[in-house]
Protein backbone atom coordinates (compact mmCIF):
# COMPACT_ATOMS: atom_id res chain seq x y z
CA UNK A 1 0.00 0.00 0.00
CA UNK A 2 1.15 3.20 -1.19
CA UNK A 3 0.41 6.58 1.36
CA UNK A 4 1.25 9.52 -0.99
CA UNK A 5 0.12 13.26 -0.89
CA UNK A 6 -0.92 15.73 -3.54
CA UNK A 7 0.62 19.23 -3.29
CA UNK A 8 -0.32 22.07 -5.19
CA UNK A 9 0.42 26.00 -4.85
CA UNK A 10 -2.41 26.98 -2.54
CA UNK A 11 -2.85 30.80 -1.12
CA UNK A 12 0.66 31.68 -0.92
CA UNK A 13 2.61 28.67 -0.22
CA UNK A 14 2.32 24.63 -1.99
CA UNK A 15 0.76 22.30 0.43
CA UNK A 16 -0.88 18.91 0.64
CA UNK A 17 -4.29 19.10 -0.83
CA UNK A 18 -5.15 15.09 -0.73
CA UNK A 19 -3.95 12.59 0.74
CA UNK A 20 -3.72 9.82 -2.15
CA UNK A 21 -3.89 5.89 -1.10
CA UNK A 22 -2.82 3.12 -3.46
CA UNK A 23 -3.47 -0.09 -3.20
CA UNK A 24 -2.86 -3.71 -5.20
CA UNK A 25 -5.92 -4.97 -6.47
CA UNK A 26 -7.83 -6.94 -3.77
CA UNK A 27 -5.78 -5.62 -0.95
CA UNK A 28 -8.71 -3.60 0.77
CA UNK A 29 -11.07 -5.50 2.86
CA UNK A 30 -13.98 -3.52 2.78
CA UNK A 31 -15.67 -5.55 5.44
CA UNK A 32 -13.00 -3.31 8.11
CA UNK A 33 -11.89 0.16 8.70
CA UNK A 34 -8.61 1.07 7.14
CA UNK A 35 -6.06 2.82 9.62
CA UNK A 36 -3.34 4.41 8.23
CA UNK A 37 -0.24 6.20 9.53
CA UNK A 38 -0.66 10.23 8.86
CA UNK A 39 2.37 11.93 9.37
CA UNK A 40 4.75 14.22 6.86
CA UNK A 41 6.51 14.32 5.38
CA UNK A 42 4.42 12.65 2.52
CA UNK A 43 6.02 10.85 -0.22
CA UNK A 44 5.00 13.61 -3.45
CA UNK A 45 2.07 12.56 -5.77
CA UNK A 46 2.23 13.85 -8.64
CA UNK A 47 -0.63 15.24 -11.23
CA UNK A 48 0.74 12.75 -13.91
CA UNK A 49 0.82 9.96 -11.35
CA UNK A 50 -3.22 9.88 -10.97
CA UNK A 51 -3.42 8.29 -14.25
CA UNK A 52 -6.14 6.06 -14.99
CA UNK A 53 -6.55 3.99 -12.10
CA UNK A 54 -9.78 3.59 -10.85
CA UNK A 55 -10.49 5.14 -7.46
CA UNK A 56 -13.26 6.49 -5.18
CA UNK A 57 -13.27 9.81 -3.02
CA UNK A 58 -13.02 9.48 0.66
CA UNK A 59 -16.04 11.70 2.36
CA UNK A 60 -15.65 13.44 5.79
CA UNK A 61 -18.00 11.38 7.09
CA UNK A 62 -16.16 8.41 6.10
CA UNK A 63 -12.82 9.21 8.59
CA UNK A 64 -12.84 8.65 12.29
CA UNK A 65 -9.79 8.81 14.77
CA UNK A 66 -9.46 5.62 16.74
CA UNK A 67 -10.57 5.35 20.51
CA UNK A 68 -7.69 2.64 20.65
CA UNK A 69 -4.36 2.08 19.08
CA UNK A 70 -5.50 0.03 16.12
CA UNK A 71 -2.96 -2.06 13.79
CA UNK A 72 -2.16 -0.88 10.33
CA UNK A 73 -3.16 -2.03 7.44
CA UNK A 74 -0.39 -4.89 6.78
CA UNK A 75 -0.06 -6.49 9.97
CA UNK A 76 2.69 -4.23 12.01
CA UNK A 77 1.70 -3.23 15.35
CA UNK A 78 0.89 0.34 16.25
CA UNK A 79 2.07 0.36 19.72
CA UNK A 80 5.71 1.29 18.98
CA UNK A 81 4.80 3.98 16.37
CA UNK A 82 2.29 5.37 18.68
CA UNK A 83 5.38 6.42 21.43
CA UNK A 84 6.70 8.67 18.47
CA UNK A 85 4.46 12.23 18.82
CA UNK A 86 4.52 12.96 14.87
CA UNK A 87 2.61 9.75 14.23
CA UNK A 88 -0.89 10.01 13.76
CA UNK A 89 -3.09 7.58 12.76
CA UNK A 90 -6.60 8.31 10.61
CA UNK A 91 -9.80 5.29 9.87
CA UNK A 92 -11.12 5.15 6.80
CA UNK A 93 -14.59 3.40 6.85
CA UNK A 94 -14.33 0.85 4.23
CA UNK A 95 -17.77 -0.55 4.70
CA UNK A 96 -19.65 2.62 4.34
CA UNK A 97 -17.80 3.54 0.98
CA UNK A 98 -18.48 0.28 -0.07
CA UNK A 99 -22.11 0.53 0.14
CA UNK A 100 -22.02 3.52 -2.00
CA UNK A 101 -19.97 2.49 -4.90
CA UNK A 102 -20.17 -0.12 -7.25
CA UNK A 103 -17.47 -2.90 -8.08
CA UNK A 104 -14.80 -2.97 -5.05
CA UNK A 105 -12.78 -5.56 -6.71
CA UNK A 106 -11.58 -2.52 -9.71
CA UNK A 107 -11.21 0.26 -6.43
CA UNK A 108 -7.54 0.45 -6.40
CA UNK A 109 -7.05 4.67 -5.32
CA UNK A 110 -8.74 6.57 -2.66
CA UNK A 111 -8.85 10.26 -2.12
CA UNK A 112 -8.96 11.71 0.64
CA UNK A 113 -9.23 15.92 1.23
CA UNK A 114 -6.43 16.73 3.45
CA UNK A 115 -8.46 19.74 5.15
CA UNK A 116 -10.55 16.39 6.17
CA UNK A 117 -7.74 14.44 8.21
CA UNK A 118 -6.80 17.84 9.41
CA UNK A 119 -10.35 18.21 10.87
CA UNK A 120 -10.98 14.96 11.81
CA UNK A 121 -7.16 14.92 13.49
CA UNK A 122 -7.74 18.10 15.32
CA UNK A 123 -4.62 19.50 13.62
CA UNK A 124 -4.79 23.71 13.50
Amino acid sequence: MRIAAYCDFYTDSTRPLQLIVDARPGEMDWSKTLYIPVSGPFEPFAAEDFGDLPGVSVLLEDLVRPKEPPEFSGGSQLGLALSVPSLRVLGIRLPQIAARCGDLDEIQRLVVQMDDVEEVLGYE
